[in-house]
C-alpha cells in the first residue's frame, strides 16, 4: 500500500506545483498589463459616462453590483499627477450624462481648473449632455458637441413620493414620529403631499444649485444672465441650437475632435496625417502610476479615510437593492488603525453619507474622539453629509464642505408599522401570550396605546436633544441656537458655512492644508495620502479580476438583477430607502435624511 500512495503523492504536488506555476505567470502578465504605459507626448483622456463614486467597494462584486464607472480619488489623483508630468500635454474631457451629485461636479471642475494653471489644454467633448455635464465642461478651454445631438438645458427639479395612500390601500398604517417641522422623512410615510416647511427647505437647495449654474455660464461664456435663464426656460436643445445661443465653440465629430488634439499636441501638419497616431491614457490607468514618478507622493503622511454609504451597526457591506452601507465597526477599525499609526500626523475623513441609525453614528463619533486624543481630525464632506453623516462630523476640528454638499439635517425620525389591517387582507391572526402589558414592544401586531405612543415620542424627544446639545458642543454654540437652525433642514455647504455647521468651503484639497494647520505643518510641507480602506495586495488584486469577471457574468445571467437594473431609477431610489428601514432595529431612532433632495 505504501508504494502505491509515493506516485500519487508525486502526481498531486506536480498539480500544485503546475498551479502555483500558472498563478504566478498571471500574476506577472496581469502586473505587466495594468502598469500603464505613458508616452511622451500623451493625452489624459477623462471620460464621464455612468455613475461615478468616491472610491470604489473593495471586493469584486460590489464594485461590479454598485456600477461605477470611475472614482473620485482616481480623477483628483490622476489631474494632479498629469499637472506635474511633462510627458502629458493636455486632458480630453469626454462627457455624456454622468451620475454624480452637484458636489462632485464641483470637485472634478475645480480639479480640471486646477490643471489648466499648468498651462496644458482641456478640451471637452459632449454628447446629450445634462446640466452637471455641461457644468463641468465648462472648465475645458474649448467645449464641443456632436452634431445632431441634444442637450438637457431646461433647469433644476426634484420629484419627492409620498406614501401614505399606497400604505393605506395595503392596510398599514405608519406611526410616525418625526423630530423638527424640516425632518421630511417622517412626512413621506406619513403625509400625501409636501408640508410647506419640506418645500421651503427643497426650494432653497434648488435656488442654490441654479444660482451657482447660472453664474458660471454667465462668466465662462460671457453671456449676460438674462440670455442664460431664457435659455433655461426654452429647454431641449439641438447640438446647433446649442452653438446658436454661444453655449458651447463648435459642433464636431469625435473623430474630428481627435484631429484637433493631434494639432494641439504636434502641430497643425500632423492633424492631416494618418500615420501620425494620437497616444491617449485612460484615467483609471494612469491613476495606477506611482506619483514618484512624476516628483510626487513622499512627504509626510495623511491619513484619507472614505467613509461611504448609510450609516448601520456592524460592517460595511454593498449588495444591489440595499446599495452601499457604512458600518459602525469598519469605520471604527480604519479610525484606529490610522490613530494608532505614529507616522500619521492627521486623518481627513471624506463623508459622503445620508446618516442612518442614531446609535452607530454616535459609536462613529466616540471612535473619532479617541483618534482626537492623538491627532487631529478634519472632516471632507462630499455629496452628502446629512443627519448622521452630520452626527460624526461635528465635533472635528475642522469642517470642510462643497458650495453644494447637501449637510445638516440635524434631526430624528422613528417609525413602526401597524400592519394588524395587512395581515387581516391575508387572513392572518395572532395569538399573543406575555408577561408584562409591554412585552410585545415594538410590534407591527397592533396599533400602540395613547400611553405607549407618548413613551415612544418622549425617546424620540430625548433623542433629539441629545443630538442638537451634541451639535451645540462642538461648534461651539448654545442648545437654542442649534436648535433653530437644525429642524431636520437640509443646508447646501454654501449655507451650512454661513450659519456656522461647516467652517470652510472647498475640496480635499482645502481639508488637506486645514489637517496641516492643525498639525503644525508648515503649508508648503510635502504630503502624501494614506488611503482607508487600503488597496488590496498583488494576489489580492489578481483574484479580484477574475472575481469582476465572475461578477459580470453572474449580473447578465440574473434575471432578476437585470430587472431591477430596468427600472427607473427614481423607483429603484424609493425602494432602496424602504428597505433600509427593514436593516435596521424596528423603532431605532434614526439620524437619517431619508430622501435627500435628488435634483434633476
Amino acid at each position: 500500500m505504501k508504494r502505491g500512495r509515493g506516485p500519487l503523492i508525486l502526481f498531486i504536488i506536480f498539480i500544485l506545483m503546475a498551479v502555483m506555476g500558472v498563478v504566478i505567470i498571471f500574476s506577472i502578465k496581469a502586473a505587466l498589463e495594468d502598469k500603464p504605459v505613458v508616452r511622451s507626448d500623451s493625452v489624459l483622456r477623462l471620460n464621464l459616462a455612468g455613475a461615478v463614486t468616491e472610491q470604489f467597494p473593495r471586493d469584486a462584486f460590489s464594485r461590479e453590483f454598485e456600477g461605477a464607472s470611475l472614482q473620485m480619488h482616481d480623477i483628483r489623483e490622476a489631474l494632479k499627477m498629469a499637472k506635474a508630468d511633462e510627458r502629458i500635454e493636455g486632458v480630453y474631457l469626454r462627457i455624456s450624462t454622468p451620475g454624480l451629485g452637484w458636489a462632485k461636479a464641483e470637485s472634478i471642475r475645480r480639479a480640471l481648473l486646477n490643471f489648466k494653471e499648468s498651462g496644458k489644454f482641456v478640451t471637452a467633448f459632449m454628447s446629450m449632455p445634462d446640466e452637471r455635464a455641461y457644468y463641468i465642461a465648462l472648465a475645458a478651454d474649448e467645449v464641443y458637441i456632436q452634431p445632431h445631438s441634444f442637450a438637457a438645458l431646461n433647469g433644476f427639479a426634484v420629484q419627492v413620493p409620498f406614501l401614505k395612500r399606497m400604505f393605506n390601500k395595503l392596510g398599514m398604517r405608519p406611526q410616525v414620529d418625526n423630530i423638527g417641522k424640516y425632518k421630511s422623512a417622517g412626512d413621506i410615510l406619513k403625509r400625501e403631499s409636501m408640508s410647506p416647511a419640506h418645500r421651503e427647505a427643497t426650494e432653497a437647495v434648488l435656488n442654490d444649485v441654479y444660482e451657482t449654474f447660472v453664474q458660471a455660464v454667465c462668466e465662462t461664456r460671457e453671456l449676460d444672465r438674462t440670455t442664460v435663464e431664457k435659455a433655461l426656460d426654452e429647454g431641449m436643445y439641438r447640438a446647433e441650437q446649442l452653438l446658436e445661443l454661444g453655449l458651447v465653440d463648435d459642433v464636431k465629430y469625435e473623430t474630428e475632435i481627435i484631429d484637433l488634439l493631434k494639432e494641439k499636441v504636434y502641430g497643425e501638419a500632423a492633424a492631416k496625417d494618418d500615420d501620425k497616431k494620437l497616444h491617449m491614457v485612460d484615467t483609471r490607468r494612469y491613476a495606477k502610476i506611482s506619483p514618484a514618478e512624476v516628483g510626487l507622493g513622499d512627504g509626510e503622511k495623511i491619513a484619507l479615510i472614505y467613509a461611504i454609504g448609510a450609516i448601520m451597526p456592524g460592517s460595511s457591506g454593498h449588495d444591489p437593492v440595499n446599495g452601499r452601507t457604512l458600518g459602525s465597526r469598519s469605520l471604527n477599525q480604519m479610525l484606529r488603525v490610522a490613530g494608532e499609526d505614529d507616522d500619521i500626523k492627521a486623518v481627513v475623513l471624506r463623508v459622503d453619507s445620508p446618516g442612518g441609525s442614531g446609535q452607530a453614528s454616535d459609536e462613529m463619533w466616540a471612535a473619532i474622539e479617541k483618534v482626537r486624543e492623538k491627532k487631529p481630525v478634519v472632516i471632507s464632506m462630499g455629496d452628502l453629509a446629512a443627519s448622521g453623516g452630520y452626527w460624526i462630523a461635528m465635533n472635528c476640528d475642522a469642517i470642510v464642505a462643497e458650495p453644494l454638499t447637501l449637510t445638516g439635517s440635524i434631526g430624528v425620525v422613528s417609525a413602526l408599522f401597524d400592519l394588524s389591517g395587512t395581515y387581516d387582507k391575508l387572513g392572518i391572526d395572532w395569538g399573543v401570550v406575555k408577561t408584562n402589558p409591554r412585552a410585545d414592544m415594538p410590534t407591527d401586531k397592533r396599533r400602540l396605546t395613547a400611553d405607549e405612543w407618548e413613551e415612544f415620542k418622549k425617546l424620540n424627544r430625548d433623542f433629539y436633544q441629545f443630538f442638537v446639545q451634541k451639535v451645540a458642543d462642538g461648534r461651539d454654540m448654545t442648545w437654542n441656537e442649534v436648535n433653530e437652525i437644525a429642524q431636520g433642514r437640509v443646508w447646501t455647504g454654501r449655507r451650512a458655512a454661513e450659519i456656522g455647521l461647516v467652517d470652510s468651503l472647498g475640496g480635499l484639497e482645502t481639508a488637506l492644508a486645514m489637517a496641516k494647520a492643525e498639525a503644525g505643518l508648515e503649508q508648503d510641507v510635502r504630503t502624501q495620502w494614506v488611503v482607508y480602506p487600503q488597496p488590496k495586495g498583488f494576489l489580492d488584486s489578481l483574484f479580484e479580476k477574475i472575481g469582476v469577471r465572475f461578477a459580470r457574468h453572474f449580473a447578465a445571467a440574473d434575471e432578476s438583477w437585470l430587472l431591477w437594473q430596468q427600472l427607473p431609477r427614481e423607483t429603484r431610489a424609493l425602494v432602496r430607502q424602504l428597505t433600509f428601514l427593514s436593516r435596521v432595529h424596528y423603532g431605532e431612532v434614526l439620524a437619517l435624511a431619508l430622501f435627500l433632495p435628488e435634483i434633476e
